[in-house]
């Protein structure tokens, strides 16, 4: 009787150990599993972005801040908000904001299709600008360039078949004298060839805010499908001015390149739009830059900035047409300083 009582002490005391044992392993287990979670989850928030922040790897690209907000909606304007035009324009469109503020001042066909011409170069610099890294690094212009801008009769900046180019000098070879050999090498350099470049500039368009344009080529020449609006492109020169590369470009007059090997000793570039603006002022105020542009189909064109005491405006405007050459007059020029003057006035 007894043995049978020790033999069931005995049972139940190695009963109790091994639940005592298995009551350890499962508080080990639970208290390992929590530290590796704590540990864990200390490495993902010390890793990760913080809430609301998205880390992108297009650290070269400048773009301004909030920029839909702070350029895709331009506010509208009471009609007495609107200058008064003591004059007939020349251009059939034209559209005045505030820069810093988006107010529009005048709308004459703003949001009417026009033809861009070489307008369209603003957004192939700023994509230029945007995708390039180092802005001295060298691009090479193959020939195949070169044939059709010259059937075209495109203009050009200077540069020859082959050159070997910084990418700085075709920024200002595109902006001052319109050069179309540059439009095509920046875009066969960054994009590989000019229609995928296109691409990237309809991406950033629309991105901005120009929902009424669609680009086909680099360059301004005309196509029946690249078309925009007065209104668009003054988004799209508002949105332009906010990069410190571009602005410092289109507010220069002239510029000289650094000598290649086939041009040893560089070429200057004069601005086309200080060249069509010959000094002339208007008063109260100053044209700081623009961009012209000319086709049969477009008229003559021309975005262009002013600051009038001590305001900044943007105004654009297209389809101008001279009654001559449209080397030797410059009605678009005359349409922009008549609304100046009307600003001040």
């Amino acid at each position: 009787m007894a043995a049978r009582v020790n033999r069931r002490i005995r049972r139940r005391l190695r009963w109790g150990r091994v639940m005592l044992a298995l009551t350890i392993l499962i508080a080990v287990c639970s208290i390992t599993i929590y530290a590796l979670s704590t540990i864990l989850t200390l490495i993902i928030s010390e890793t990760s972005p913080e809430p609301g922040v998205i880390h992108q790897s297009f650290d070269h690209i400048s773009t301004p801040s909030d920029p839909i907000q702070h350029i895709g909606n331009i506010p509208a304007s009471a009609p007495n908000e609107y200058i008064t035009l003591d004059i007939g324009l020349n251009s059939r469109h034209a559209y005045l904001i505030d820069f810093d503020t988006g107010r529009v001042l005048l709308n004459q066909n703003g949001a009417s299709r026009i033809y861009p011409a070489s307008l369209v170069k603003m957004m192939t610099a700023l994509v230029a600008i945007e995708h390039i890294d180092d802005l001295n690094e060298m691009i090479a212009l193959s020939e195949a360039i070169f044939q059709p801008i010259h059937a075209a009769n495109a203009t050009t900046a200077g540069f020859l078949p082959g050159d070997r180019v910084r990418a700085i000098d075709l920024l200002y070879g595109l902006l001052l004298p319109s050069g179309a050999e540059c439009a095509i090498g920046l875009a066969e350099h960054i994009a590989d060839s000019e229609y995928a470049f296109v691409d990237l500039m309809n991406e950033r368009a629309q991105a901005i805010g120009m929902h009424h344009t669609h680009f086909v080529n680099t360059t301004g020449l005309h196509d029946d499908k690249q078309y925009s609006t007065a209104i668009d492109m003054a988004i799209l020169l508002r949105y332009a001015l906010e990069n410190e590369i571009f602005y410092q470009i289109i507010t220069s007059a002239r510029h000289s390149t650094a000598g290649t090997a086939l041009r040893p000793d560089g070429i200057s570039f004069h601005s086309t739009f200080f060249s069509r603006l010959q000094g002339q002022t208007f008063e109260g105020g100053v044209i700081l830059g623009g961009r012209t542009g000319f086709t049969d189909q477009a008229g003559q064109n021309l975005a262009s900035f002013a600051l009038i005491n001590g305001q900044r405006y943007i105004l654009v405007t297209a389809g101008a047409q001279s009654n001559g050459s449209h080397l030797t007059q410059s009605p678009h020029v005359d349409d922009a300083l008549a609304v100046y003057a009307s600003v001040f006035s």
